[in-house]
């Protein structure tokens, strides 16, 4: 089946309002790109993520959420992930920003851009980056 022009893709949209979920529905929103599947596009997340399978944009964890994410060691990430864990055995390519959070690089990676963390694990990955850390928040008196 030939691919559609980009002009000519389908578009959802929301035909009524949502309400907001529970704080326990979030918690049970799990996302998995499986193998074999290529996603093109922007990702907000509500809740954990795995990737086994190629994207192509980046993937964000929603406002107010802390949420990780895992790429896979057959899994591609070519665009920025921000999530508070971050945990990579595959490929990425971008920008990985924990904030004050954590960063997991496993001994079967290949990162490549920048990495932005609070804590940091690298098992000896193929890591060609910039790291900054990120201070953790100060406690208010």
């Amino acid at each position: 089946m030939p691919v559609a022009p980009p002009d000519r893709l389908p578009r959802l949209h929301a035909t009524e309002a949502v309400a907001p979920a529970a704080a326990s529905e979030l918690a049970h929103a799990r996302s998995m790109l499986a193998d074999g599947v290529h996603f093109v596009g922007n990702v907000l997340l509500r809740g954990p993520c795995s990737v086994a399978g190629q994207v192509d944009g980046n993937i964000t964890q929603a406002p107010g959420l802390q949420v990780s994410v895992v790429v896979t060691e057959t899994g591609r990430v070519k665009g920025d992930i921000t999530a508070h864990k971050i945990s990579v055995m595959g490929h990425t390519d971008g920008v990985l920003d924990s904030g004050p959070g954590e960063v997991t690089i496993h001994d079967s990676a290949s990162v490549h851009g920048l990495v932005r963390y609070g804590r940091i694990q690298v098992n000896g990955a193929d890591l060609n980056a910039t790291l900054e850390r990120v201070a953790p928040a100060k406690p208010s008196h």
